[in-house]
C-alpha cells in the first residue's frame, strides 16, 4: 500500500508541476515581455491589448485603433484605444497600397478608409511594428511604427491683385482731384 501511495503522490506532484509549467508558458497581455520601444510608443499596451496571438513563434498584441486619416501618399495615422475609452498619441504606418483590411466585417482597401473608423491592429510584442487586420486569406503586412510628420497646412490661395488695383485707382482719383483744385485756384 505504501508503494501505491508513493506512486500516487509522485503522479499528483508531476501533474501539478506540468500544469504550473503549462500556465507559466502561456503569454497573456499582462505578462508579455514587450520591447522597450513598443512601451515607449504605447505606454498602456498591456491594458489596451485584448488578446495575444502567436504565429510562427512571434507574439502579437491585438488592439483596437481609431483611424485618424489616410494621407494621399498612403501613410495611415491611427490612435490605439485604451481600456478607459481614451486614445494614445497618433502614430503613422505605411501599409502596402493594395492592402485590403477587414472593417465592420467587410473588406476595404486602405485608401478607402474613412476617419474615425475603428479597426483591429496587431502590434509585435518584440518590435515596434504594427499591422492592420487583413481580409481573410491575406497575410499580415507589418510596418514600422513612425512618429507622425507634422505637415504645415497650405495657405488658401484666395489673394488676388484686385485690392492693389483698387488702391491704385483711389490714388489716381486723389491725384486727379488735387490737380483740379490746383488748376481752379490758379484761374
Amino acid at each position: 500500500m505504501s508503494r501505491f501511495l508513493r506512486a500516487s503522490a509522485v503522479s499528483v506532484m508531476c501533474t501539478i508541476g506540468a500544469i504550473a509549467v503549462g500556465q507559466a508558458q502561456t503569454v497573456t497581455c499582462q505578462n508579455a515581455q514587450y520591447d522597450s520601444e513598443v512601451v515607449d510608443r504605447f505606454p498602456n499596451i498591456a491594458k489596451a491589448c485584448s488578446d495575444i496571438v502567436s504565429k510562427g513563434g512571434e507574439d502579437y498584441a491585438v488592439v483596437k485603433a481609431r483611424l485618424d486619416r489616410v494621407d494621399p501618399s498612403g501613410r495611415v495615422q491611427v490612435r490605439v484605444k485604451h481600456p478607459d475609452g481614451s486614445y494614445s498619441k497618433q502614430v503613422s504606418i505605411r501599409p502596402r497600397p493594395e492592402l485590403r483590411v477587414q472593417v465592420d466585417g467587410k473588406p476595404a482597401r486602405v485608401s478607402d478608409l474613412a476617419p474615425n473608423q475603428e479597426i483591429t491592429a496587431y502590434v509585435k510584442v518584440r518590435a515596434p511594428e504594427i499591422a492592420l487586420a487583413p481580409v481573410e486569406g491575406e497575410t499580415y503586412a507589418f510596418t514600422p511604427i513612425e512618429e507622425p510628420q507634422q505637415q504645415m497646412a497650405a495657405l488658401p490661395a484666395t489673394a488676388s491683385l484686385l485690392p492693389l488695383f483698387g488702391l491704385l485707382g483711389g490714388m489716381s482719383l486723389l491725384l486727379g482731384g488735387w490737380l483740379s483744385v490746383m488748376r481752379y485756384r490758379r484761374h
